[in-house]
């Protein structure tokens, strides 16, 4: 019997290739070289699945492109935006992603932003790493003080899984939650944390304010203009889930003109090309998109990846299917 043919566009984990190659006819990127578009539109209708990273763009005109072949496009990620689902539902697709397993990975990441932005870490390694230090006036009560996480209120926009555990994680500081989510959680998964029921009513009460929501039309610029003017002086705004739900423009805004005090940022429109300004803002932390960068994570969505391409040939539940 001949085996299903599997194409994986990007290098994944060693353990996962290895368990693919038991079952399926596999094509390995083992350089890790990313396909161009056309590459990849030639390629997919040569296979029957597809283990696919966040790079690739499988838009309307991809599946148009089709030829009947892909059965199944399994993306190693959580996050699908760079998908188009209601096309690969049209094609009778079967589209499937890699949530959870990297939620405590997030979660960390987005400790590590808070801490980052509120110490001012990137203007502390940028005055140890230019050897300046030595040369700087230290103030007593102005050199490199920042702001504290204990006691502090953090705004979480979006409390799933990664907000919910983020949650937690934050009591360790003594800090408050409070919440924006699409529906109120029971009392059990809110812990003692507050709802509201918009956005904007929630701004003026956040000295942190942390996105983690998935992209969606209606997500998209979740935190604008409005809210982010809503924002006390000294907060901090924190994203770790995708750019396009924080308005560019109005966050830039509010930092060069100090109407907030910082940024932590792992997400961006149209990353890795991200808007420059951003660049020449010492008050904005910033890192490229590694919320979920560990080996142990990375290992368990490359599995999990798998893990799907299996069950759909094998005739079994998916473990996260999407469309």
């Amino acid at each position: 019997m001949t085996k299903p043919k599997i194409l994986v566009t990007r290098k994944i984990a060693d353990s996962a290739e290895e368990q693919l190659l038991k079952n399926f006819d596999v094509s390995l990127n083992k350089n890790d070289s990313p396909f161009s578009y056309d590459e990849l539109v030639k390629k997919c209708n040569e296979y029957d699945g597809v283990v696919a990273a966040s790079w690739d763009k499988f838009d309307k005109n991809f599946f148009d492109s089709m030829n009947g072949k892909l059965q199944i496009i399994s993306s190693i990620a959580v996050g699908y935006d760079n998908i188009n689902t209601e096309a690969a539902k049209n094609k009778k697709i079967v589209i499937t992603n890699a949530p959870n397993v990297l939620n405590d990975a997030v979660a960390e990441t987005t400790l590590l932003l808070m801490l980052g932005a509120a110490r001012r870490a990137y203007e502390g390694l940028t005055l140890v790493k230019s050897n300046k230090w030595k040369d700087a006036k230290v103030d007593f009560t102005n050199f490199m003080v920042g702001q504290p996480l204990t006691g502090k209120t953090l705004g979480i926009i979006g409390m799933g899984r990664i907000g919910q555990i983020v949650a937690e994680r934050v009591k360790g500081f003594g800090m408050k939650v409070i919440y924006y989510n699409r529906k109120k959680l029971s009392s059990d998964l809110e812990r003692g944390a507050k709802y509201y029921e918009n956005v904007n009513s929630m701004m003026p009460h956040c000295d942190f304010i942390s996105v983690h929501c998935p992209a969606t039309p209606e997500t998209k610029n979740i935190l604008n203009a409005e809210a982010i003017k809503l924002l006390p002086k000294h907060a901090i705004v924190i994203n770790t889930s995708r750019g396009i739900t924080v308005d560019d423009d109005a966050l830039i805004d509010a930092l060069e003109k100090k109407t907030i005090y910082a940024a932590g940022l792992d997400v961006f429109t149209n990353e890795p090309k991200l808007d420059e300004r951003y660049l020449k803002l010492d008050n904005c932390f910033t890192l490229p998109h590694i919320g979920s960068a560990t080996h142990e994570t990375r290992a368990a969505m490359s599995m999990l990846a798998v893990k799907n391409i299996e069950a759909h040939f094998l005739k079994k539940n998916y473990p996260s299917r999407v469309v």
